[in-house]
């Protein structure tokens, strides 16, 4: 059998940024490895976990001696570690294939196929597409129709995105490839979504979003149709790691589990039902599809902390730019009922919006502080490509750099307005992000306790981040 390496890059190779420098889940490698591992030896390689060095890597290819080498970069933030990783897979064998994928090489795959290291590109889900991507290079099927970039007689070839429609036809990702042990113990990175007890073991049920958030790649993605595995499908398989690991507490990182609130319902219920005694935390919530029933659900399976989507405290700004389908002050009502169910809450706001005056930006911060979250998530607006936000941005001529060529960075402004530059909102960004979460001792002393860390350790990150701006 011929061989294949599903390797992360270490996102150290190209730069270290405290803020977005973190563990990726290996769920999305054993995935894949679980749909070819009868048609060839595969091997996973998370060098960013294992903070791999080039040369450490290198190594790994020469031992391993891989026909094919799928590399998986999740966001643009750090796409030249897949042109890094390609270099060293040509270095090391010019013949071997190699196969780029995520959600880079899903936005990006009009630049990465320029990249002649490269060889296939993989647009939008990949399990399906790598399987019948590696029966064909064995010689054992035809090209995929869908889901693959590549070049033929000096043309690019380019293919309709592919989406998996049925999520239960997909195995389980197969962990016997890994040591899935070394990632239940550890943080994908500190802060407030902190796991609440350890191990804890990281899902994501749903693909797809139906709402039209002008900022979010998710449509170009994984589409606008919620997709979902069956409930119970997903609880057996919680039971299953929970057996085999002993893990403690979930992270659901899904984008928008509740956007199928039949599904959703029925998880929960399941949750309470099985006594699987397992605390979660939601990593993106939609608050304006919750209802009282099903907070009073999430409070009975064990629900301990949601993140949820603000974005602005102007409704001009969510209605007519970032298209949210907000009351303003129908979510700090349900804030309340969240909190009131033992749920700790955390908030997304954005500023620097293309369109956005300063007094609606502080608008935003003063709704950040009275919402009643217990932190606020801050974020400077950055126009990714294939959003609506890109082109009210080109449109609106907000761009400070060239629009083709945005360097993505949520903490630095990219954007000018009528009367704020890109300088005005990081600055305001980081201090008010600052004052809000921890301007008292007892705001301090809860966010250490949320986040696992100590005060010092607390501290070290505050100032790192007022500190970085000047860079």
């Amino acid at each position: 059998m011929k061989k294949l390496i599903l390797v992360f890059p270490n996102q150290r190779w190209q730069k270290y940024d405290f803020a977005t420098t973190w563990i990726l889940n290996p769920a999305t490698l054993c995935q894949l490895a679980a749909m070819v591992k009868n048609d060839v030896i595969v091997k996973v390689v998370d060098a960013n976990f294992y903070n791999l060095s080039q040369d450490q890597f290198t190594a790994l290819l020469q031992e391993f001696c891989p026909d094919y080498v799928g590399i998986s970069v999740l966001t643009s933030e750090y796409g030249i570690t897949l042109d890094i990783t390609a270099e060293l897979v040509k270095g090391f064998n010019s013949k071997t294939i190699v196969i780029a994928g995520g959600v880079h090489a899903t936005i990006e795959y009009e630049e990465v196929i320029k990249n002649q290291n490269i060889d296939y590109v993989v647009r939008g889900e990949g399990e399906n597409v790598l399987q019948g991507l590696i029966k064909y290079l064995n010689g054992h099927g035809s090209l995929p129709k869908k889901g693959l970039v590549f070049r033929k007689n000096n043309k690019i070839i380019v293919q309709e995105r592919a989406l998996v429609e049925d999520l239960d036809s997909l195995p389980w990702p197969d962990y016997s490839l890994i040591k899935l042990e070394d990632y239940l113990n550890r943080e994908h990175r500190k802060g407030p979504l902190s796991a609440p007890k350890f191990p804890f073991y990281q899902i994501t049920v749903t693909r797809g979003c139906p709402f039209g958030c002008t900022f979010c790649q998710v449509a170009s993605i994984s589409g606008k149709k919620i997709r979902t595995r069956r409930a119970k499908n997903v609880i057996n398989h919680l039971l299953e790691i929970k057996k085999k690991y002993h893990i403690k507490s979930l992270l659901i990182a899904d984008d928008n589990m509740l956007a199928d609130r039949t599904f959703f319902k029925d998880f929960l219920n399941l949750m309470i039902k099985t006594r699987i005694n397992l605390p979660f935390i939601m990593g993106g919530v939609s608050i304006f599809l919750l209802t009282d029933e099903i907070i009073d659900l999430m409070g009975k399976a064990k629900c301990v902390g949601v993140n949820v989507a603000i974005e602005s405290g102007n409704e001009r700004v969510n209605k007519t730019i970032v298209k949210k389908p907000l009351d303003l002050n129908n979510v700090i009502e349900m804030i309340k009922k969240i909190k009131d169910q033992g749920i700790y809450c955390l908030g997304n706001f954005m500023i620097g919006l293309p369109g956005e005056t300063w007094n609606e930006i502080l608008d935003t911060i003063k709704y950040a502080e009275d919402c009643g979250v217990d932190y606020a998530k801050i974020f400077v607006a950055i126009p990714l490509k294939k959003t609506k936000l890109w082109e009210i941005a080109y449109e609106k001529e907000a761009f400070v750099q060239d629009p083709y060529n945005i360097e993505v960075n949520f903490r630095f402004g990219q954007l000018k307005g009528i009367d704020w530059t890109p300088k005005d909102v990081s600055i305001l960004r980081a201090y008010e992000w600052d004052r809000i979460n921890f301007g008292t001792a007892e705001k301090r002393k809860k966010m250490t306790e949320i986040w696992h860390i100590t005060e010092q350790e607390l501290n070290k990150i505050r100032k790192d981040t007022r500190d970085a701006i000047n860079l």
